[in-house]
């Protein structure tokens, strides 16, 4: 079996993006909508919709990026191990992974010390998220939980992705002319 037939099909991303999405973008909207009344007092509403639109760019590259750890790791990794149950799989690496990284984002405060120790520790966390994720195949039901969470999750791709679109193109367009 060679490694470009490990790569996942649309079928079998799509949850695990939604995931993602589901974590990026609520995180950043909430963020964004937050300061939304700040902005209305010096800004015009164009400028506002300027704003989102770089933030949801971001956005997505942001969940581009995210997506390739779960691809690489089915595409190097053996089969039984990863890529045959990728959805579940898939799903706990980046609810894992982004609930740490948004765990030491809520430790880092301006006015306290940088978290050193957290992320001194990272690597002993990723490890065991890793461990988690390989014995995951041992509990079919958490697997049959991951998978159906994850499937009703795609419904905010559909509200995701044209908004994204949409956003590229203003950014582009800002940018070119």
């Amino acid at each position: 079996m060679n490694v470009a037939s490990r790569i996942p099909s649309l079928k079998q991303l799509a949850p695990v993006y939604s995931v993602i999405v589901v974590a990026v973008y609520g995180f950043s909207m909430v963020r964004f909508f937050w300061r939304v009344p700040s902005l209305i007092n010096y800004s015009t509403v164009g400028q506002v919709g300027v704003i989102f639109s770089y933030t949801a760019v971001v956005n997505l590259l942001e969940s581009l990026i995210i997506i390739l750890a779960p691809i690489v790791l089915s595409m190097i990794l053996p089969g039984k191990w990863f890529f045959e149950q990728f959805v579940a799989k898939g799903v706990l690496l980046v609810s894992l992974g982004l609930g740490y990284f948004g765990y030491i984002s809520s430790h880092i405060n301006t006015e306290e010390e940088f978290p050193y120790l957290l992320v001194k520790w990272s690597p002993l966390v990723f490890i065991a998220i890793l461990v988690l994720v390989f014995f995951l195949s041992r509990i079919k039901l958490l697997s049959k939980f991951l998978e159906w969470v994850a499937e009703q999750l795609e419904v905010f791709l559909f509200i995701s992705l044209p908004v994204s679109a949409i956003a590229l193109v203003v950014v582009l367009i800002r940018n070119i002319f």
